[in-house]
């Protein structure tokens, strides 16, 4: 028999490296001489999509094509710090260096039009790589060809900023601090699931998330990561299970240690709340890790619902469910 359950979590999640850690990261904007706009960061793209937010800000900023950006990362010969990619920081921390090594960049770029039209910068608007001159929008110049007129008088046409939150460490006897964390993800799901009571098989059937994420930057990439944390959370929840002897793991592959396939993806709906209430960049939040944790909490909750028993260990695997009914039928 199978029977239904819908379970709720909610969760929130600080981020950044917090409890007072120093936290920063730097980044630097130029334009090349194949007229393209260079991004410099140490930032690690793991999969995250952190370079496609980076391209995104230095096009915003900068009114060019995201066509337009290079990002060089990761250079240890060319880049400078920009922390780890870890603590679902990189948007926030290298995201807010970029905005701002561009923005250092665009004042130059306003201060040496001004001098190249012999005007104010309240005159000049940038447009896709141009800059125009307003009282005769046909005097032009585009960025690449100001920047070898920089060049020809000796000086340099580079944006460079280094982004760095004050944080604060918090007291050592109460624990507590102005701010524990830079910003904070807010999230809630709903998951819906069929519990086998036969087999103890549990199928995750739908997801129904709303993400506070401050402001999509990349509204794809945000759903990918709701529904790629998600689905690690299925595994935590239902089939990951280290299994320890001795300080020995027992097992050590893929046969013995089950992770989430195709095969075991929900239907994902999912709401971006975008309240533009953080410091990040624009207003966006880091999102990779909170979408991990609301799913393991609200499929508890929704095989309680199906079948009326609590859990307090993961995995919820088969052999308990199964267990747990007996249990509860010889009762």
């Amino acid at each position: 028999m199978k029977k239904k359950g819908r379970g709720m979590a909610t969760i929130m999640f600080g981020y950044g490296y917090g409890e007072g850690f120093p936290d920063f990261s730097h980044a630097t904007v130029e334009f090349t001489d194949d007229e393209k706009v260079l991004v410099v960061t140490a930032a690690a793209d793991v999969g995250q999509g952190v370079l496609t937010v980076i391209s995104q800000i230095a096009a915003e900023v900068l009114s060019v094509g995201v066509e337009k950006v290079k990002v060089i990362q990761g250079d240890t010969h060319k880049t400078m710090n920009s922390g780890s990619t870890s603590a679902t920081r990189q948007t926030t921390f290298t995201g807010n260096a970029v905005k701002q090594a561009c923005e250092n960049l665009k004042g130059k770029i306003f201060h040496y039009a001004s001098l190249e039209f012999n005007s104010n910068y309240p005159e000049l608007t940038l447009k896709d790589g141009k800059i125009i001159y307003n009282p005769n929008p046909e005097k032009t110049i585009t960025y690449w060809d100001l920047k070898r007129k920089v060049e020809e008088k000796g000086e340099t046409l580079k944006g460079e900023a280094t982004y760095f939150p004050p944080t604060y460490s918090p007291d050592l006897i109460s624990g507590q601090a102005h701010e524990v964390y830079v910003a904070y993800t807010f999230m809630t799901q709903i998951v819906d699931v069929e519990v086998d009571t036969t087999t103890g098989k549990v199928d995750v059937k739908d997801v129904y998330t709303a993400l506070d994420c401050g402001k999509a930057i990349n509204p794809i990439n945000v759903e990918g990561q709701i529904e790629g944390g998600t689905t690690q959370g299925i595994g935590m929840a239902l089939m990951e299970e280290q299994v320890i002897k001795n300080g020995i793991t027992l097992n050590p592959n893929m046969t013995g240690y089950l992770v989430p396939t195709s095969m075991d993806i929900p239907n994902f709906h999912s709401v971006l709340i975008e309240n533009e209430d953080s410091i990040g960049p624009f207003g966006a939040k880091g999102i990779g890790e909170p979408t991990t944790i609301a799913a393991s909490p609200a499929i508890a909750n929704a095989i309680y619902d199906a079948i009326g028993i609590r859990f307090y260990e993961l995995p919820i695997t088969p052999e308990k469910i199964l267990k747990a009914l007996k249990e509860k039928e010889n009762d």
